[in-house]
């Protein structure tokens, strides 16, 4: 630990909060400057202590003169890790972690909905989920908590196992693992290590591993612990399984369907929840398991999570026009996220289909691969239209010559905009930097 730790510890209790960007400061904020690639937050110190900051923490000695409200310390973001290690073995409460390739932010929502039946719980804001957002996060976390759940992304190898030294998690789950990152961790392999090393940190340090055994690669983790918690089966604490129909055909569109078995009277209750897509029943199961650890009961977490709302942050979002249905999960894509949103909105209604398709980033060598998979995949599917647009998605029209390709987002729209579509569903998906957001209030026009 730095020796100023201790010191800084104690300015921080007496402290509103952590800040470490200048433009929303609040009174008597400890605010630390971060630099980047293209900026040095040293520049913005000054501005920090005219807007209330009580002190900067700052790592370049040339402003250490400046004021004696500067903390000059060697790295500032060092200092902010080690801050909230040392505010984390203070708190004597669990933490549950959470990494992932899809599903963290929806699973890590839906827990802290079905913990708070029993618990004041915190839990990471936003996605505040990476080297600088999990200390922030732990730094908010105070004596009011009883549990917290911090959320974990990474795109490299190591990156998780950094972040659990940091929030010291006590149970924690992966939701999936798929073809994420792959730019970063270098291959699936490379995912597979990256987040197992949320296990490997429960492992070693007696903490409680659950494991969604839905998941094929995850499966063969099951072996390799003593008492981990499945989702399903044998293994499980919890008894829910998706609804049937009369037909056998398995209702999960476009609400969730799923059965509860009540303990007391030995029959099952069927609940509904408000999630639309198939994959986030497995994200529902984690979430109740979850909670059953800590002793809340599957029955009472069920109804809480089934009045829940998944709120409009482009994730699986679903927007009714007239008779359509814009269904906007454009916060981010990968090979496994895109393939389960367009099985889903598939199977959504019996409207046509509308696809609006964008690249999916950092996939590195596998990229050119996995964009012709989805121009095959959406070949093989009646669709009304299908708008493919960014440069790696060319490779996904080469396989749909039923499609349209946009080399970048005006020109997509530009075309989008002359149409009009009656009682359709629109599935609009891509990766975050393409913003594909954009095109709700132009759908919302041409489908009225």
């Amino acid at each position: 630990m730095q020796p100023q730790i201790k010191d800084l510890y104690q300015k921080f209790k007496e402290s509103s909060g952590i800040s470490t960007d200048s433009r929303t400061i609040k009174k008597d904020n400890i605010f630390f400057c971060l630099s980047g690639d293209n900026f040095d937050g040293n520049d913005y110190a000054e501005n920090a202590l005219n807007k209330g900051a009580s002190l900067c923490v700052i790592d370049n000695p040339e402003f250490a003169k400046k004021s004696e409200k500067f903390l000059l310390v060697e790295d500032s973001l060092d200092t902010l890790q080690e801050l909230a290690k040392y505010h984390r073995d203070k708190l004597n409460i669990p933490i549950v972690g959470i990494t992932g390739s899809n599903g963290k932010t929806t699973t890590k929502n839906l827990l802290e909905v079905a913990l708070s039946v029993k618990y004041n719980v915190y839990a990471t804001e936003g996605n505040f989920n990476n080297h600088i957002g999990v200390p922030l996060s732990i730094l908010k976390i105070n004596n009011s908590h009883e549990i917290g759940i911090i959320e974990m992304g990474a795109s490299s190898v190591g990156e998780i196992a950094e972040l659990c030294q940091i929030a010291k998690p006590s149970c924690g789950l992966i939701t999936n693992i798929s073809k994420a990152h792959i730019k970063g961790f270098k291959s699936f392999e490379g995912v597979v290590r990256g987040k197992s090393e949320l296990f490997d940190y429960l492992n070693k340090n007696n903490g409680q591993i659950i494991i969604n055994n839905y998941d094929s690669t995850l499966v063969n983790f099951i072996k390799r612990f003593d008492n981990p918690i499945l989702i399903e089966g044998d293994k499980s604490n919890i008894d829910v399984k998706i609804s049937k129909s009369k037909d056998g055909l398995k209702l999960f569109e476009p609400n969730i369907f799923f059965m509860v078995k009540n303990l007391n009277s030995g029959l099952y209750e069927e609940k509904k929840s408000k999630l639309f897509g198939r994959y986030n029943f497995e994200n529902i199961l984690m979430a109740i398991s979850a909670a059953k650890f800590f002793k809340i009961d599957e029955l009472e977490s069920a109804d809480k999570i089934c009045i829940w709302n998944m709120p409009s942050n482009n994730r699986s979002q679903v927007i009714k026009v007239a008779g359509s249905n814009i269904i906007l999960d454009a916060y981010n894509a990968n090979p496994q996220s895109m393939k389960n949103a367009i099985e889903s909105v598939q199977n959504f209604s019996d409207n046509d289909k509308v696809f609006i398709l964008g690249d999916m980033n950092e996939l590195g060598d596998i990229s050119k691969h996995e964009h012709s998979e989805v121009g095959k995949l959406t070949s093989k599917l009646k669709l009304s239209e299908c708008f493919f647009v960014g440069d790696k998605m060319e490779d996904a029209y080469k396989m749909n010559k039923n499609s349209r390709w946009f080399k970048t987002y005006d020109e997509m729209h530009d075309s989008i905009a002359k149409l009009r579509f009656q009682n359709v569903d629109v599935l609009v998906k891509g990766s975050r930097s393409l913003r594909l957001e954009r095109i709700q209030t132009t759908l919302k026009r041409i489908l009225t």
